[in-house]
């Protein structure tokens, strides 16, 4: 089933088969670079996935076979000024906070350039499965800015310190042998072992899938108490 975004963009392509949620960001022209326009359909459709029971799964991909995502659209990006740049933040925060957070699956399939913004919004994703020739770079800081949509974070939660300073503060770009290495992607793979990947995950128990997640996304939680009480809860709930 092909699903029409309400912001009525032809920037953002959604799908939905069989469980299965393939957000397709469409721009191939500019490498699927992101402007405002093209960030409305990305969070209208994650909205969408995040409501409807038919979605179990969600990937997030680039049309073409070039890029994912090479980031913001620079030519819009440089013309920001005052709130019109708090707005860009915000909303590209807003919407990679709310994919990491929602409670099923997530995947970015990176086919080609996850650069900038397009790197942070696949980090945002539970899983980042990479096409032999993705290309993984964070060069905001040597065009005079910084990663501001969570990226930073993400990074360095992913990798440690020392690699973070090398992607981040030396804009280092990584081949997706090198981004396996040190766990910034999950697996290299083609988009047959992506369908093969999702169907593994559609065989999760979506409750169960949700608590974990939770649980792994508390950076506060303990082996005592509370925490105790919610891995019995989950037990009882898959048993």
């Amino acid at each position: 089933m092909i699903r029409k975004s309400s912001s009525m963009t032809d920037l953002i392509l959604s799908s939905l088969h069989n469980g299965v949620f393939t957000i397709t960001l469409n721009y191939p022209a500019k490498m699927n670079c992101m402007g405002f326009e093209m960030l409305e359909g990305l969070n209208d459709a994650i909205n969408f996935a995040k409501k409807s029971e038919d979605v179990k799964v969600i990937v997030i991909t680039g049309a073409g076979e070039k890029a994912f995502s090479s980031g913001a659209n620079i030519k819009e990006f440089k013309a920001l000024k005052g709130i019109e740049i708090t707005r860009w933040i915000e909303f590209g925060n807003g919407i990679n906070n709310n994919i990491e957070t929602i409670s099923k699956p997530t995947i970015a399939y990176i086919n080609g350039y996850a650069m900038g913004g397009g790197l942070e919004l696949a980090l945002a994703c539970d899983f980042r499965l990479a096409s032999k020739n993705a290309i993984l770079s964070t060069p905001e800081v040597s065009n005079g800015w910084l990663p501001g949509w969570g990226g930073m974070t993400r990074i360095r939660r992913l990798v440690g310190e020392a690699n973070a300073k090398k992607i981040i503060l030396l804009s280092q770009k990584m081949d997706a042998n090198s981004a396996l290495q040190i766990g910034l992607i999950t697996k290299i793979s083609t988009k047959e072992e992506l369908h093969i990947f999702t169907n593994n995950l559609l065989e999760i128990k979506p409750q169960v899938y949700a608590m974990a997640k939770s649980a792994l996304m508390d950076a506060t939680r303990t082996t005592y108490g509370s925490d105790i009480n919610f891995d019995v809860l989950a037990v009882k709930i898959s048993s």
